[in-house]
């Protein structure tokens, strides 16, 4: 009868299997210091100003877009003016420090051109519009009747009435214009703004009495466009930085606690191996002699 030995049931061939450690339960608690506070108010203070630039810049650009005719013109249409005289002015169109040819550095950035379309009441009226400086159009009307635009109520236009002679050498015949035009039917005339005194002058061609006349004011700026570009990238980068301030100090710092009230200063040890558990020596993994 042989009794022999086989490998031992169970063993296992190396250390004994790691076990987990356990997990601590770590809730975060976020906490807001005077930082967080002053980060807060000024978010809102970048947000309000930028979103009211965002909102301007899209106003204007969309108005310059709906607004405008084909060449960039705001459009502007006068009820009828008239005058039992022989001219109708607007003295004095704008009033600034500078004198001569000079340009105010305002004008110059505004790029602006203004543009007058004028048309006689009857098909047949002969029309003139002139534009030049105050002082040459005060001494060519001082002795005459015309009639001065004084103030634009919505459409309609508030004259002063000047009293003087009903008639005058016709307006062709002076050069101190800078800018006319004259004929049957619509009348267009464009000027690049300047710094100065200046009037506008709507007359009959043969300077008689008695001018009726439809009128479109248009204008054009070259910086509409750059002041839109500029209120809606600098809006937006001002409304991103608020955004992002109130965010950050909206949010705090993390402050992480354990919930036992201390913290494990390493992993936890592994227990040593049982009986049990402990590998068998290889050089016991043999079988028995056989007993003859």
């Amino acid at each position: 009868m042989s009794i022999s030995l086989g490998p031992t049931t169970g063993q296992h061939s190396g250390a004994s299997p790691e076990l987990q450690p356990e997990s601590a339960t770590t809730p975060v608690r976020r906490t807001r210091t005077a930082g967080h506070i002053v980060a807060i108010v000024i978010g809102c203070l970048a947000l309000v100003p930028g979103l009211a630039m965002v909102a301007g810049g899209g106003a204007i650009a969309v108005g310059q877009a709906v607004a405008t005719d084909e060449d960039g013109y705001f459009r502007f249409t006068l009820d009828r003016v008239e005058s039992s005289g022989v001219a109708i002015a607007t003295t004095d169109l704008w009033l600034d420090d500078v004198e001569g040819d000079a340009s105010p550095w305002l004008l110059d950035w505004l790029d602006l051109d203004l543009r007058l379309r004028v048309e006689g009441a009857n098909a047949t009226d002969d029309v003139f519009v002139g534009i030049a400086r105050s002082a040459d159009v005060e001494r060519y009307l001082s002795a005459t009747t015309f009639s001065e635009m004084v103030e634009l109520d919505e459409r309609t236009p508030t004259y002063r009435e000047v009293s003087g002679n009903s008639s005058i050498d016709p307006p062709n015949d002076q050069d101190f214009w800078t800018v006319t035009a004259s004929g049957p039917g619509e009348q267009e005339l464009t000027w690049a703004a300047r710094g100065g005194r200046w009037s506008v002058v709507v007359m009959n061609v043969d300077g008689s009495p008695t001018v009726l006349a439809d009128v479109e004011v248009g204008a054009r700026s070259g910086a509409v466009t750059p002041v839109a570009i500029f209120l809606l990238v600098t809006g937006g980068v001002m409304a991103a930085a608020g955004v992002v301030m109130v965010a950050v100090g909206a949010r705090g710092r993390r402050s992480p606690e354990r919930v036992s009230g201390h913290a494990s200063s390493g992993p936890t040890p592994l227990p040593p191996p049982t009986p049990e558990n402990a590998a068998v020596p290889r050089d016991e993994e043999r079988h028995a002699t056989p007993v003859g």
